[in-house]
């Protein structure tokens, strides 16, 4: 096809341009740093990682007349942060969901009509809930709080950095530095998990590597599987 040729060839045009650039110093440790969370990412087998491939495609050049360059880099960035913020949403809440269905299914079968599980109602009132499940839900919002808060702040903080960020050089350091804190942190829990021989839970489940930013909710089936967003379809798994 005509046009399938002319979109390979511009995209290796894209890619032989950005490459024939040098790097400097900082550019080329903030693609070797993004190189080996990737390989972590994959050795712990974490539910949201990049693809290796994307280590091929994460920009580091200045400017935007050059793809990949930093600022697709960034957006990446910025959508892999908000994919590990929805998983750990949906980690806290599965075993809450699981309670429920139990409870309703037992209120269902106490009351002898003979309801399946597919006739469990789509919506319940907090009112409606027992005692132990309104304690558990109210805890699960205390903990879903306290816990994923500095997730949020972390992506809205980071990226409101690096949009005040004076030059390219300080943008690329900043996204050294947030590149290492969650190499650190995998790190940490690969260390832990040597120590164990546990596999510790995993936040969600994805992989990304591209260039669209553009993500969907995962489904209720998709919940207790690795789910994929593709940036330009092989970026996340």
């Amino acid at each position: 096809d005509e046009n399938i040729s002319k979109t390979f060839l511009s995209a290796v045009k894209k890619a032989v341009a950005a490459d024939a650039i040098e790097k400097t110093p900082e550019e080329s440790s903030l693609a070797q740093s993004f190189s080996d969370l990737v390989e972590l990412q994959h050795d712990l087998s974490e539910d949201v990682r990049f693809t290796r491939a994307s280590v091929q495609s994460f920009g580091v050049a200045e400017g935007t007349d050059v793809d990949p360059n930093l600022w697709t880099s960034i957006r990446l960035w910025q959508s892999y942060a908000e994919q590990r913020l929805v998983a750990g949403q949906n980690e806290m809440q599965k075993e809450f969901q699981e309670r429920l269905v139990e409870y309703l299914k037992k209120d269902l079968g106490d009351k002898g009509d003979g309801k399946g599980e597919e006739e469990l109602p789509s919506a319940i009132g907090f009112q409606d809930l027992s005692p132990e499940l309104q304690a558990e839900l109210i805890d699960l919002q205390k903990r879903m709080t306290a816990e994923l808060k500095p997730l949020m702040l972390e992506q809205t903080l980071s990226m409101q950095k690096i949009l005040e960020a004076a030059d390219h050089e300080e943008r690329v350091a900043l996204m050294q530095y947030f590149v290492d804190a969650e190499r650190k942190r995998l790190q940490a829990k690969k260390t832990l998990k040597g120590m164990f021989g546990g596999a510790p839970s995993a936040v969600t489940s994805r992989e990304s590597d591209g260039d669209d930013e553009t993500t969907t909710a995962p489904s209720e089936e998709e919940t207790n599987k690795s789910q994929i967003f593709a940036d330009d379809g092989d970026a996340f798994q």
